[in-house]
């Protein structure tokens, strides 16, 4: 019997099972794809989190310090900072490198296998999976539910899959570009329903171009690479357009009998960008932690786990909350509205107040946001906007006295 059997090896999983191989657990690490970290993603990463958990040097295609913001009414704004604030990196090969290096230290890693049920017992977790042409069962004392959004797994495990609906969809396609130096973002209703689209480059022909939206229609991609094709900076048809959810809000409750929940599983991604490889991670370390501990104390009990929830709140928590608010304001604005925000938002002066200043962090949003909307043209303006606003305004307000 494993000491914990986790079940997937993106970030999350892979963090996981490396911090337990470290401290010499037996530990298995299980995955339904045969290529680690295959998932759909821009693979951004902030300096954050490369500095916490580094990057080989030949796995980062581009280091970012500014991007190019395109408004609804097509005005381009430049944002600059003195320092790098993102890297580009080949994010299968950055996961698998973390799950290989697991591997290498003792972990087990099965690829190919996919979970058909969980039962618990008095004294294990039982997950029958099948693949490599069998059926198997992996049993551990812990269950670590990496599996990615909207899988079964969590329900399998007894831990409520939340609210489903509240996610957003991405799509995503590689095209080849001329003269693309910075990463490029467009808002506007036209290109993405109340969030935006992106053109991150990866090479020097090539780049990757996506949106995410609450919308399944993801039309507006199209839109985008035609305009993009017409003004000559991207330079092929779109083709091979790939699909995947992001949760917006961390699942009601990511500990219970045995089991802890991480990353996508659990509902950790940023919800003004999309992105979720630093939390994932953070959360698989966390939970290893966590699991440590409980080994050590023999204890697997919901009110033992429950320190790891404890944990991930204290780490990232109000991020996903106040990023959570500020998306909800963003999505509540007009197009007419995200132009005048922009205007002042993305002024010099503004700039130099809250994006140049030495707390802006591609990786922890919270505090940009409320200095925000604590600043007091911007306030000022987005009250204007009227009782659309009015809720999420109200509550980031509140959270930016309440930080203080």
């Amino acid at each position: 019997m494993h000491d914990a059997v986790i079940v997937g090896a993106g970030p999350a999983g892979s963090m996981a099972a490396l911090e337990l191989a470290k401290a010499g657990l037996d530990a298995a690490l299980i995955d339904h794809r045969h290529r680690i970290g295959d998932k759909l993603c821009t693979g951004v990463i902030g300096a954050e989190c490369a500095d916490r958990f580094p990057v080989p040097p030949d796995l980062t295609y581009h280091r970012a310090s500014s991007a190019v913001i395109h408004s609804p009414a097509g005005r381009r704004y430049t944002v600059e900072h003195p320092q790098t604030q993102a890297l580009i990196v080949d994010r299968v090969a950055y996961i698998a490198g973390i799950a290989r290096e697991a591997e290498s230290r003792g972990a087990e890693l099965r690829l190919g296998y996919t979970v058909r049920g969980v039962e618990k017992s008095a004294d294990r977790v039982a997950i029958r999976a099948s693949g490599a042409g069998e059926d198997r069962l992996f049993e551990g004392r812990l269950l670590i539910a990496a599996s990615g959004f909207g899988h079964s797994l969590t329900k399998m495990a007894g831990l409520e899959p939340g609210n489903q609906r509240d996610f957003l969809m991405g799509c995503q396609a590689e095209v080849r570009v001329s003269d693309l130096d910075s990463t490029q973002v467009f808002l506007g209703q036209d290109v993405a329903r109340s969030s935006f689209g992106w053109l991150v480059p990866t090479s020097p022909a090539t780049a990757l171009l996506g949106t995410i939206s609450r919308s399944r229609d993801q039309s507006g991609l199209a839109r985008l690479a035609s305009r993009l094709r017409a003004q000559g900076g991207v330079t092929s048809d779109l083709a091979g357009v790939r699909h995947w959810g992001i949760p917006l809000k961390p699942i009601p409750k990511t500990y219970g009998e045995r089991v802890m929940a991480l990353g996508d599983a659990a509902g950790f991604a940023k919800p003004i960008t999309g992105g979720g490889i630093y939390y994932a991670m953070l959360s698989g370390l966390l939970a290893a932690r966590t699991a440590i501990d409980a080994l050590d104390a023999e204890d697997f009990s919901a009110g033992f786990l429950s320190r790891y929830e404890s944990a991930w709140k204290r780490e990232f928590g109000d991020e996903l909350r106040i990023g959570y608010y500020a998306r909800m304001l963003f999505e509540s604005m007009s197009d007419a509205q995200i132009e005048l925000l922009m205007e002042t938002f993305l002024s010099s002066e503004v700039q130099e107040q809250l994006i140049n200043s030495p707390d802006f962090s591609f990786d922890r949003h919270s505090r940009t946001i409320l200095r925000t909307v604590g600043h007091r043209r911007i306030a000022r303006l987005i009250a204007s906007f009227g009782p659309s606003v009015a809720p999420f305004l109200t509550r980031l307000l509140k959270s930016a006295v309440f930080l203080r």
